[in-house]
């Protein structure tokens, strides 16, 4: 960091000596940070801010108290004081409109951005640091131009805003048709939906600039999109180790590297937190992934059921195949789901085609069912009967010779589900192992991935259609095939 005298001040752009500050700051977020807005920084906030020079995207997994807002503070700051991104003449500009957008599920993280910006333009911005407590002191006091709180906007002095808004508040309506180069998406984990949200609200918000967009979450065991924020995360490491590819870059941090915290209270919290609980220890202090007592499937258990497919696959010459179906023509209830598997190795057993529908003709959801067992090479089919709508389907698909799955199999397949799921991510099986039952895998289905994550077996309210014909599956295999393959000899009595 280069030392200013604090008499000091950058209010004139055109000083030989401020114009050098300047460009060191606009090509290094660090010295920016540091020496202009008066700020230290820990490891993991460097590691963060040097990635906004070298990558579009970025995935932020940390432990919880790391510094991950207030680096996003400083990362909209920088955004915004040299408008990254526009290409052009610097006089023009200076004049042009210039946005970043931080949002997040959770209205009170969205809000700790707002204010962290605004106590470092204001030189408020404090923090301990060897048993000694300081203030930064910010070199561009000037930059600030005002605020509107109502809609959560920070105007700055080059014509350029910063919004922060949480997601519940902008419902995609407030900023419609807004372009930002930079959006940064906080606590995303916490979103309900955000598989579903990438494309159509944050990706479709850059798209003008290709911007920069930023995940920031710390794991949590109960969030709804704890599943797939592991699945971006786990496509990142195997990147990392050379063994795939991810749109993504990581960035990870832990407990520890929060310089700010002292050390005997660190010690202190983490012996607290250790005794009180173990597992939880692991999410809070290493930013770990961990499994929830009420879910039956891991997140490595689910995760371990991909196969690195991105489609299905068309029926191939001399493949055995299986179709399970489970029922649902309610427009407002469960979907209709058919899982199409290749069992020509049933212990080795692939999902290859999956096929859903909300509501439906039910002559058109049998016709669909008739025309995929003939197309996968007239396939088994297993249809479920717990109900009165599914003992219908069975009578009026008699000709496929559909095998029934009652509500009394459920035990059962839900016993060999967690097995194969549980197989997928050992690394060696005994031949022992094999025989008693194999794997599953299949090609991502987020849909899939979404009801195995959150599937516990005393929740009538969550959907589970999916992982029903999934199970159903499994307990043909290993429960009615099996049995079926039993030879019965004729016992003859010899007088």
């Amino acid at each position: 960091m280069i030392p200013l005298k604090e008499s000091y001040n950058l209010n004139n752009p055109q000083d030989p000596l401020n114009k050098i500050l300047f460009a060191l700051g606009e090509e290094d977020p660090i010295f920016f940070a540091e020496t202009i807005l008066g700020l230290h920084l820990n490891p993991f906030q460097k590691r963060f801010l040097i990635a906004f020079c070298l990558f579009p995207q970025i995935l932020v997994v940390t432990a919880n108290q790391v510094g991950k807002t207030v680096a996003l503070a400083v990362a909209h700051l920088w955004y915004n004081f040299y408008k990254k991104g526009f290409i052009g003449a610097p006089e023009l500009i200076e004049k042009a409109r210039y946005e970043t957008l931080n949002t997040s599920p959770v209205t009170r993280q969205s809000k700790e951005c707002f204010r962290y910006v605004e106590e470092i333009l204001h030189s408020q911005f404090s923090w301990e640091e060897g048993e000694k407590r300081f203030v930064n002191d910010c070199k561009i006091g000037w930059f600030w131009e005002g605020k509107n709180s109502n809609i959560g906007r920070i105007d700055f002095a080059n014509n350029s805003s910063l919004f922060c808004l949480s997601t519940g508040e902008d419902r995609g309506s407030g900023l419609a048709g807004k372009q930002f180069p930079f959006l940064s998406y906080d606590e995303c984990v916490q979103s309900l939906h955000l598989q579903e949200e990438l494309p159509a609200r944050i990706f479709s918000r850059v798209a003008k600039y290709a911007g920069a967009v930023i995940l920031v979450a710390t794991p949590d065991e109960l969030a709804r999109s704890q599943q797939y924020w592991f699945h971006l995360f786990i496509q990142a490491k195997r990147a990392e180790r050379g063994e795939g590819k991810s749109d993504w870059h990581l960035i990870e941090g832990i407990y520890d590297e929060n310089i700010f915290i002292p050390e005997k209270k660190k010690k202190e919290y983490k012996a607290r937190l250790k005794s009180l609980d173990p597992i939880r220890y692991e999410q809070v202090i290493l930013g770990k992934f961990i499994s929830s007592p009420e879910r039956m499937f891991t997140p490595e258990m689910v995760e371990g059921i991909w196969n690195e497919k991105k489609d299905s696959t068309s029926p191939q010459e001399n493949h055995q195949y299986l179709f399970c179906w489970d029922w649902g023509v309610a427009d407002q209830g469960d979907e209709t789901v058919g899982l199409g598997l290749d069992i020509t190795d049933s212990e080795n057993a692939e999902i290859v085609y999956a096929y859903s529908k909300q509501g439906g003709d039910p002559v058109e959801l049998m016709a669909m069912a008739s025309y995929l067992k003939l197309e996968y090479n007239d396939s088994a089919v297993v249809i479920e009967v717990t109900d009165l709508g599914g003992t219908i389907f069975k009578k009026m698909m008699e000709r496929l010779k559909p095998i029934s799955y009652g509500h009394g199999n459920k035990p059962d397949a839900l016993f060999f589900l967690q097995l194969r799921l549980r197989n997928n991510i050992r690394k060696n099986l005994t031949n022992n192992e094999r025989m008693a039952t194999g794997r599953i895998k299949s090609y991502y289905l987020p849909k899939l991935e979404n009801q195995l994550s959150s599937y516990k077996l005393e929740d009538k309210k969550i959907k589970q259609d999916w992982v029903m014909s999934l199970a159903m599956a499994l307990w043909y295999l290993e429960k009615y095939k099996k049995i079926s393959q039993i030879k019965v000899f004729p016992l003859k009595l010899y007088r």
